[in-house]
């Protein structure tokens, strides 16, 4: 009896402890595990989405088929100052020829790309009073104007500035001792002839004027009349070298082509410029005055520019704007704006003076394409802009077609 307890006893223990590892297989993280069944997720509302409206196509501007050079066909031409080596651009190719009807080579047709020292110092004692001159630099600009259609405006013969000092010494070297007042006009005298007879020679008819004189009147650094004096023009032969370069440029100058007296700040200096320029005038040797008009913003265009305009045509002169731009201090929306509205009101008040013929004025030049590329770059004068390889019409260019969205009053 007491041995049948104790095998009671074992099978009882035996059966406890397989329950418990029957429990603890099926509660373990072995590979006979039964997964945890998966809650079922919580369902997620989809939002309906809102409509956005489709961008609206711009309306196209009329104007961006259209050219200054027609708008204005009927009052003046519009010309282009051309920086060297700006032909090597399409952009800037294209927008020319399609834009401008006159064309200024900004540097390479003043004196110093011209006059060869070289060969005019090796070429002595011949040369002595026949500088050398070379125009064949001008060979890609005279192509490009006459397959375009451009008509060219010379800039310059005689200036201060830009001609080699070289000139105006015995033996063609800077530092050498100045040449005589004869010598220094035989040496004038050659230098115009050979630019006017090579330029038609090589370039037949495309020239319709030049600036026979640049910036030579100076009140305040100059002579009693203004004259400058800070010049070796003036210094070297004389304060009438002025009448010798216009008189020596009518003699040269082929029939029909106009010759002109060319500054800056006109509206500071009338009165000076028509009294030095009147017995020019008188002796028929001068056709009109260049008015450069590098303004800013906020210069008045009545005062700046038709007013003085005006009393050059009463006094007998032609006018052209030859270096026009128009400055503005940041390149804010507000001042382009401000720069719109002045190329705007420029523009519109020339043309109603030259049709009510109060001045006589047959081209506005503008002094250079786009920003970059001006000599006034950081105040961004001018009508187009270089981005990203493009050429940019600026709101400026709308304003000299008088687009109706910008105001036509100065403020």
């Amino acid at each position: 009896m007491k041995r049948f307890r104790k095998l009671i006893a074992m099978v009882l223990c035996l059966t406890l402890v397989g329950a418990f590892f029957t429990a603890c297989t099926k509660s373990g993280n072995g590979s006979d595990a039964t997964p945890a069944q998966e809650a079922t997720p919580t369902e997620v509302l989809t939002p309906t989405p809102t409509e956005v409206p489709a961008t609206p196509t711009p309306t196209p501007n009329p104007l961006d088929d259209m050219t200054l050079k027609d708008l204005y066909a009927d009052d003046f031409k519009i010309g282009i100052a051309v920086q060297t080596g700006s032909l090597g651009s399409k952009p800037v190719m294209d927008e020319i020829s399609s834009q401008f009807n006159s064309m200024t080579l900004e540097n390479a047709s003043k004196p110093d790309a011209l006059l060869r020292m070289k060969e005019s110092k090796e070429g002595l004692p011949g040369t002595y009073t026949n500088p050398v001159v070379d125009v064949d630099g001008l060979a890609s600009y005279m192509k490009f104007a006459k397959e375009n259609g451009i008509a060219v405006r010379f800039h310059t013969l005689l200036w201060h500035s830009q001609t080699p000092a070289w000139l105006f010494t015995e033996d063609y070297t800077v530092g050498g001792a100045k040449v005589s007042r004869e010598v220094m006009l035989k040496r004038m005298e050659s230098y115009i002839r050979q630019v006017m007879t090579l330029m038609e020679e090589k370039y037949p008819g495309q020239v319709y004027c030049y600036d026979v004189v640049n910036e030579a009147i100076d009140p305040g650094h100059g002579d009693p009349d203004g004259l400058r004096t800070a010049s070796l023009w003036y210094e070297v032969v004389g304060r009438d070298f002025m009448n010798y370069a216009f008189e020596y440029a009518r003699k040269y100058a082929p029939e029909g082509v106009d010759l002109y007296y060319n500054d800056y700040n006109c509206y500071m200096k009338t009165s000076q410029i028509i009294n030095v320029l009147k017995p020019i005038l008188e002796a028929g040797n001068i056709d009109g005055i260049g008015m450069q008009s590098h303004m800013t913003a906020s210069q008045n265009v009545d005062r700046t520019i038709v007013g003085p305009a005006a009393e050059f045509t009463a006094a007998g002169f032609k006018v052209q704007l030859t270096e026009l731009d128009i400055g503005i201090e940041k390149e804010t929306e507000t001042n382009l704006e401000l720069q719109a509205i002045k190329y705007k009101v420029l523009f519109k008040k020339v043309r109603e003076a030259k049709q009510s013929g109060k001045i006589d004025l047959d081209c506005i030049t503008v002094w250079g394409l786009y920003d970059s590329a001006s000599w006034r770059a950081d105040e961004y004068p001018l009508m187009y802009k270089m981005k990203a390889g493009k050429l940019v019409r600026k709101r400026a260019w709308y304003g000299a077609m008088q687009d109706p969205s910008i105001k036509a009053i100065e403020i």
